[in-house]
């Protein structure tokens, strides 16, 4: 692949092509130039963002771990991942749907943006509303899901806002305006952090809960101001002359077969700690908390740098798979040495939660980190099925590793306990990265002239 600029996808020059002075002069060029490339600096940007994501939420449950009990912390882990998963399957996957379709959305961008907006927002208060109605009226006062009528109604509340913060971060990155982003959650960790600091000082029942979603709401307002009177306009003008808008039963068809997907996938992540809790009680759901925090950070880095892949990929689809092996490079230096150093220092991440959390999590986050291998030819084949509108195979994909996944968690928690999550994952991962690998390799190695269909 030629490149002439450096580091550059598709023979793109950077600003500046002159030859650098000193070895300090050529880096500044060389990082200058690659940040001049909308994949490469909107990548980076996710890529930061939930670098700062994860690093308060780590320290939001360090501390939540020293200050509050473990039943306390795995009940406040379990409801947080509850309203997620709620948030995730009620939002239709309207936000992938804004990442593929937002960068050539032209006249029409505004108008998808909205309609996300408000059909996510009616869809999580009614699933919300029937969630919580299970939980108050269908369990008894003693166990860990029971709740009130008015953290029900807060938990509502909560969904609809969690479900409208999220697509404005997908908003934003189909927009290819991703350093906003960076700063929206970094403000949210910020503030997060501190409530949970106030909250432990006071006998609010549900604080962690509490800390963790009432910063939502007050950061909606500012951020989609700026998008709609500042971004969207600009994005508009600029596509508007190339908009490519996929009629309504393209649209559905994408959505339906990505909806279902995430269906499955969200079984495996945000319903994880709920069974942690069932199968094996809620001090052990807060033991999985600090492993999965990291993991799900570490998967967030790959699903970054390959969103970027699918904006830039939807505005040029016929470089997408030169693209596609430009980022696949970065992966390379960014997320799988990252994953070794976190393997390694499992046992020294594990001991800031405490020495139960270091004794009964360290196998798990290592298994973990070792899965992210494989998960990476897993993650190009979902990035390449999206950007060829196949999102099909994609709901077959995820429903495969929902079963397998959940399936060896169930049978193995007697015998392994909490590990078995762990080695069912890494299982998992490894079965199919064998399955999908040749179809992802053939992908990267073919020069298509052609884009792909619509």
């Amino acid at each position: 692949m030629s490149t002439p600029g450096p580091g550059l996808p598709g023979g793109e020059r950077g600003p500046s092509a002159a030859r650098p002075t000193g070895v300090l002069g050529g880096r500044v060029r060389a990082l200058r130039a690659e940040m001049a490339v909308p994949l490469y600096r909107n990548a980076y940007a996710l890529m930061l963002n939930t670098v700062v994501n994860s690093g308060f939420g780590l320290l939001y449950w360090i501390f939540a771990a020293r200050t509050f009990d473990a039943d306390e912390v795995g009940r406040g882990n379990a409801l947080v991942s509850l309203m997620m998963l709620v948030s995730v399957l009620t939002q239709l996957n309207f936000g992938q749907a804004l990442i593929r379709f937002l960068p050539r959305g032209g006249t029409s961008s505004a108008a998808l943006v909205r309609r996300a907006y408000a059909v996510s927002a009616l869809v999580a208060v009614v699933g919300a509303s029937l969630v919580m109605a299970y939980c108050h009226f269908l369990r008894d006062p003693g166990d860990p899901l029971y709740v009130s009528a008015g953290f029900g109604a807060w938990f509502v509340v909560s969904t609809a806002a969690w479900s409208l913060f999220n697509l404005q971060d997908a908003a934003l990155t189909g927009l290819r305006s991703a350093m906003w982003i960076v700063l929206e959650n970094g403000v949210y960790g910020v503030v997060k952090l501190v409530l949970l600091v106030v909250v432990a000082q006071t006998s609010l029942s549900d604080g962690v809960f509490t800390s963790w979603t009432l910063p939502v709401i007050a950061l909606l307002v500012p951020f989609n101001i700026l998008i709609f009177r500042r971004v969207l306009p600009r994005h508009t003008a600029e596509t508007a002359p190339d908009q490519h808008v996929p009629d309504r039963r393209t649209l559905n068809r994408y959505m339906a077969g990505d909806y279902t997907g995430q269906v499955f996938n969200q079984a495996t992540s945000s319903f994880l700690p709920v069974l942690v809790v069932t199968l094996l009680g809620p001090e052990q759901a807060a033991f999985l908390l600090p492993a999965q925090t990291v993991f799900i950070a570490m998967n967030l880095l790959q699903t970054s740098i390959t969103s970027s892949l699918v904006v830039e990929g939807a505005r040029d689809e016929a470089r997408a798979h030169r693209f596609a092996a430009a980022i696949l490079k970065r992966i390379a230096v960014t997320v799988l040495p990252g994953s070794v150093v976190l393997a390694l220092a499992a046992p020294l991440l594990l001991q800031l939660y405490g020495t139960a959390y270091r004794e009964n999590a360290t196998w798990l986050l290592v298994l973990l980190m070792v899965s992210m291998f494989p998960r990476v030819v897993v993650t190009l084949y979902m990035t390449m099925s999206r950007l060829q509108n196949r999102t099909g195979p994609l709901a077959v994909l995820q429903f495969v590793h929902a079963v397998l996944m959940l399936g060896g968690t169930i049978a193995l928690a007697g015998p392994l306990g909490l590990d078995a999550v762990g080695w069912s994952w890494l299982a998992v991962e490894l079965l199919l990265a064998l399955v999908l690998g040749p179809r992802v390799l053939r992908w990267l190695r073919t020069d298509r002239r052609a884009p792909a269909a619509a």
